[in-house]
């Protein structure tokens, strides 16, 4: 266990205290986060920790992030599947030879916004694992409704109910594992359910790749049928764990087979602004207040630009076939146009889970640094793949231009967590800006590709690739803004801790002005 902190002794962390109407909020010193001492806690906090919390823990990890990382996968595996149906024929059985797939790219983004704020509002009034394992049921069976599809109408039409359920997923996990972990715990866990955003699409090109070679043509349908038919059988175990292994809310959570009563009252000890029974009726007041806020207006726009940046990866599946002309024989098989671009999804994989270490390791726990190397990273390969020719002489070139744009993706935990750390005593502040920063993003992911990265023009997008970096760059320019106005908020609490400090031990050493007079005969 590691030696309990000294009153005097103030940690990094900070929150923003409540402002009333037309106060601003004031950052203060945030006083229940133990300082990591000891080297096992950049290993994993479980080990600096009682044995009693450590237990706990290892239980939450076991279940909640292994529920929330598999339903992240199956999301991104059921959201990414139409790419590789796309490349696998569904192309050429549908007749999709202008930019349908991005007009259903288009109607899955604007579902997925209009869902978001609704999502979060429900998540905090009803049992969480309830609500999220039906938002997994429910895409899961539109999922495998699309190995129906005779036409474009229905395609748009079911794509528009997976983003639609989809859509309050991935805040909604993160909301629940925001309320059980401290900030100094949550980056690398975190990370963990962020890295299977890559996971789900890996997965989805080896399962394309299998599905092609086993099933393409049993009975009578193609390959890419029987790719909706087989993520739905996947993800239906999953949602059902989900069930079972996603803990309530802390405000609401009762003693179960999992979790004891002593088990709940540590959660509740360690979370005190958790145990509010209701939260996420946003308030006008308060929408207001928080929009006074560096907060709401800074990490929504950075999502946005980050969001662009896996644009110029996501390329590659058809600069593969672009080396297939028709009338020759093919210089890749379909498995290998699926297979080859997943080097992109492990590259971002291991450098999301580095980040996060690197992040949690860094004085203080900076997190602006490894969003400020994810723009970086998103500038300089998005020129080069813009700069170089589309076919090159040595092709191996190109092909490690678009691993490393892998690079620009590792960040999306570090910032999730970055959010929780500067909203964590506001649940409703946090559930705003969290679903305001996918709402924003996907906004503009529905219509910017379209005209950035046009499927009938892949991969020939040059003009997407410059576009792409000057999304970089103003990323980037955002990092370092919110990295300087986190540090201004630090000393800000740091110097109003000092201040209160010295105020309490003026009153302490003050002796009172009456002493007291003996009495008289």
């Amino acid at each position: 266990m590691s030696p309990s902190k000294k009153e005097d002794q103030p940690t990094e962390a900070y929150v923003i205290a409540d402002g009333f109407a037309g106060v601003p909020e004031v950052p203060v010193l945030e006083g229940d986060l133990p300082p990591k001492t000891t080297w096992r806690s950049y290993v994993w906090s479980t080990l600096d920790v009682s044995k009693e919390e450590a237990r706990f823990l290892t239980k939450l990890d076991l279940c909640l992030i292994s529920s929330a990382a598999l339903g992240v996968m199956i999301r991104y595996l059921d959201q990414v599947n139409i790419t590789n149906a796309f490349n696998s024929g569904m192309k050429e059985d549908l007749g999709l030879y202008g930019n349908e797939l991005n007009y259903a790219n288009a109607f899955w983004s604007a579902a997925y916004v209009i869902g978001q704020v609704p999502s979060n509002l429900i998540l905090t009034r009803v049992h969480a694992p309830y609500y999220i394992a039906f938002l997994e049921f429910a895409w899961t069976i539109f999922t495998i409704a699309t190995s129906g599809v005779k036409n474009t109408s229905q395609l748009y039409a079911i794509r528009f109910f997976v983003g639609l359920f989809e859509a309050g997923h991935f805040p909604a996990v993160m909301y629940v594992a925001s309320s059980y972990y401290k900030p100094h715990e949550l980056a690398r866990r975190n990370t963990i359910i962020q890295v299977f955003t890559a996971v789900g699409p890996l997965f989805s090109g080896f399962l394309m790749a299998a599905v092609y070679s086993d099933l393409n043509g049993r009975a009578g349908w193609p390959g890419w049928r029987w790719l909706y038919v087989i993520c739905g059988l996947i993800s239906f175990p999953c949602a059902c764990w989900t069930v079972v292994a996603m803990p309530e809310l802390p405000s609401r959570i009762k003693p179960n087979w999992l979790y004891s009563a002593a088990e709940i009252e540590i959660a509740k000890r360690r979370m005190p602004g958790e145990v509010k029974l209701y939260t996420g009726l946003f308030k006008w007041k308060d929408v207001l207040r928080w929009h006074k806020t560096w907060h709401v207006w800074l990490f929504p726009l950075f999502f946005l630009c980050n969001s662009q940046l896996s644009q110029p990866g996501g390329s590659m599946i058809f600069w593969v076939k672009s080396y297939n002309v028709t009338g020759q024989p093919a210089v890749f098989s379909v498995q290998a146009i699926n297979i080859i671009p997943l080097g992109i999804n492990l590259i971002q994989i291991v450098g999301a889970l580095l980040s996060s270490w690197v992040s949690d390791a860094l004085p203080g726990s900076q997190r602006w640094p490894s969003m400020a190397f994810a723009a970086f990273s998103g500038i300089i390969f998005s020129i080069s793949l813009g700069a170089t020719p589309v076919h090159p002489a040595n092709r191996a070139s190109r092909w490690a231009l678009y691993y490393l744009t892998a690079l620009s993706g590792t960040s999306a935990g570090v910032t999730w967590t970055y959010v929780n750390e500067t909203s964590r005593h506001d649940p409703e502040k946090r559930a705003y800006v969290s679903a305001m920063m996918n709402a924003i993003a996907y906004i503009f992911s529905a219509w910017v590709p379209i005209f950035t990265f046009p499927t009938q023009n892949q991969p020939y997008v040059t003009v997407g690739n410059y576009v792409t970096a000057g999304f970089g760059a103003v990323q980037l320019i955002v990092a370092f803004l919110i990295g300087y106005l986190d540090h201004q908020d630090k000393k800000r609490a740091k110097a109003n801790h000092e201040l209160e400090r010295k105020r309490q031990a003026d009153a302490e050493s003050t002796p009172s002005d009456e002493k007291e007079l003996p009495e008289s005969d």
